[in-house]
């Protein structure tokens, strides 16, 4: 049985992407009737330089509001954060990407806490406790090469990913006075375990928050298929959330009281009007968020007394 073992809380693994194919390894190489026939050369995004961070200011902000999406893996084309389920070969879903980050501590996982977000240390969430708290079979030994330090074994079989077929992903929605323009970003993101109690009845267990620029330098380098339709690897994950191409149903906005829509909702007739609702008010938050200029206002009054003034004349 295939097993990664962890030095201190680090996992020993050379694969740190998914969704890549065996002919990335062959980047600029050209595809040829003696290299793999009947195969050809993906585009690699393994030496890709990372996209740098749009820089924004406090002071250029003259909106913002925070928009909370649940995604369904297994809907539309959000299955390429999804498959393969289990890592074939090097090619890894999402959640085996994020599971071997935190445990090689590249990443920092904070603590789910209902209703907020905090990106402390003092929140930040131990590999050991999360492998116990979500129950993720480990056998834990001291490690000989270093004092006071333990070594984690974990079976590949054993890691959750078929079980994440839900994420929460957090997007900041904000005016830009700079160009004028509104825009929308991911901030975080939160894997969801999808399991079964012992009574049958399906439950839901959000695990941890990841701040979405952490994960950057990893995602840039992760190929992923743009739709169901086209299976060109041409996309990197970051851009993927980037261009959000995911598909997700609103369940929060930033409010004065922090409630989900869930909670003052109460059927799912009220529900769905709700998040249609939000969805055309984020549309159309572009023009309604501008004041009417003099000009605009003065030619609605002559476009207004022209019609009047014809009208009239049609009268006599």
């Amino acid at each position: 049985m295939y097993r990664k073992k962890i030095n201190g809380i680090l996992i020993i693994c050379t694969i740190v992407i998914f969704g890549m194919t065996g002919g990335l390894n062959a980047q600029n190489k050209p595809a040829s009737s003696t290299e793999n026939p009947g195969s050809f050369s993906e585009v690699s995004f393994k030496k890709s330089k990372v996209p740098e961070s749009q820089l924004v200011r406090g002071e250029d902000i003259l909106w913002k509001r925070d928009v909370y999406r649940m995604i369904d893996l297994k809907k539309g084309q959000n299955g390429a954060l999804y498959y393969p389920v289990e890592p074939i070969g090097d090619q890894m879903n999402l959640f085996s990407l994020i599971f071997d980050l935190v445990a090689n501590n590249k990443v920092t996982a904070y603590e789910y806490i209902d209703g907020r977000e905090i990106f402390t240390d003092t929140y930040a969430i131990k590999f050991k406790d999360l492998l116990k708290r979500f129950e993720i079979p480990y056998r834990e030994k001291n490690d000989p090469k270093k004092a006071n330090a333990s070594i984690f074994e974990i079976d590949a079989v054993d890691i959750p990913s078929s079980e994440v077929t839900l994420y929460y992903v957090k997007e900041m929605w904000y005016l830009d006075q700079r160009n004028s323009t509104v825009k929308a970003r991911p901030m975080a993101l939160c894997p969801i375990l999808v399991r079964d109690d012992e009574m049958g009845e399906t439950r839901t267990y959000p695990m941890f928050w990841i701040p979405f620029e952490s994960l950057k330098p990893y995602l840039s380098q992760v190929p992923v298929s743009a739709d169901s339709l086209n299976s060109a690897t041409r996309l990197s994950a970051y851009d993927y959330f980037n261009q959000r191409r995911y598909e997700g149903d609103i369940y929060k906005v930033s409010n004065l009281k922090n409630q989900t829509i869930m909670q003052y909702c109460k059927t799912p007739e009220a529900i769905k009007a709700e998040q249609e609702r939000l969805e055309k008010e984020l549309s159309q938050i572009g023009t309604t968020l501008w004041e009417t200029s003099q000009k605009q206002l003065l030619e609605e009054a002559n476009l207004r007394k022209a019609q009047k003034s014809g009208k009239t004349s049609g009268k006599k």
